[in-house]
């Protein structure tokens, strides 16, 4: 039968064929998937909007890092408020510490880290209320205050992000209210006890933090620029 050489295509194999290649944009590896992530972002952002049922979609191209990407997803907005639209889930703040976790200090674009930080201090807003949509361990408070920078001032953007955040978490004791269990009151006074480290010009971040997790990137050593495209018309 003429052209029965051809493979007959489903629409799902078409969906993950073009699902992949939209994959690979997002990760930004090279500088043409760079420059299709930006514009993908200013996709997303001008025309789209985030939404409760997109959000996810706008974690991917975050985590990608690339400045130009997290730029366009901003547009004009505030970072520390990017997701305020958006009702906090358990997904949402777990994802959020999954990346400070697998990020080093200094080797992702602060932008992004602000935007991460704006929306677990909005989740902590209430402590206990945070908390019980996700329950913080020691070592997310750990993975948490290692982005503080001791070699800029606390007003500095990420710094007065971080800050905000830890002072929100150490708030879950108080002395007006009872006692918490013990899981809530280590994590409270780890908190605090970075934050008290990093505003003391006397100490070093090492006393509060473990140094494996204080070795420092530099996010502009392995930026992907995205390649200019010239379009002829």
């Amino acid at each position: 039968m003429p052209g029965s050489e051809w493979p007959l295509w489903s629409d799902k194999e078409i969906d993950a064929l073009t699902l992949g290649y939209v994959n690979e944009i997002i990760a930004c590896k090279e500088g043409y998937s760079a420059f299709a992530a930006v514009a993908f972002a200013h996709f997303l952002a001008g025309k789209v909007g985030l939404t409760p049922d997109n959000y996810p979609v706008f974690f991917r191209l975050i985590e990608s890092g690339n400045r130009w990407v997290i730029d366009a997803l901003c547009l004009d907005r505030d970072p520390a408020k990017f997701f305020g639209s958006i009702q906090p889930n358990s997904f949402m703040i777990r994802e959020c510490f999954r990346m400070l976790q697998g990020w080093k200090p200094g080797e992702i674009y602060p932008k992004s880290l602000v935007i991460i930080y704006g929306l677990v201090t909005h989740c902590y807003e209430v402590p206990e209320e945070g908390y019980r949509l996700y329950p913080l361990t020691v070592t997310d408070v750990n993975n948490l205050g290692k982005h503080l920078d001791k070699s800029k001032d606390q007003m500095e953007p990420l710094n007065r992000a971080v800050l905000s955040t830890l002072d929100r978490i150490s708030s879950l004791i108080e002395p007006q209210k009872p006692p918490p269990a013990r899981e809530i009151a280590d994590v409270a006074l780890q908190a605090n006890n970075i934050r008290g480290k990093f505003l003391d010009m006397t100490k070093r971040m090492n006393e509060a933090i473990p140094d494996i997790l204080l070795v420092r990137g530099d996010y502009t050593a392995n930026e992907v620029r995205p390649n200019v495209v010239a379009i002829e018309g």
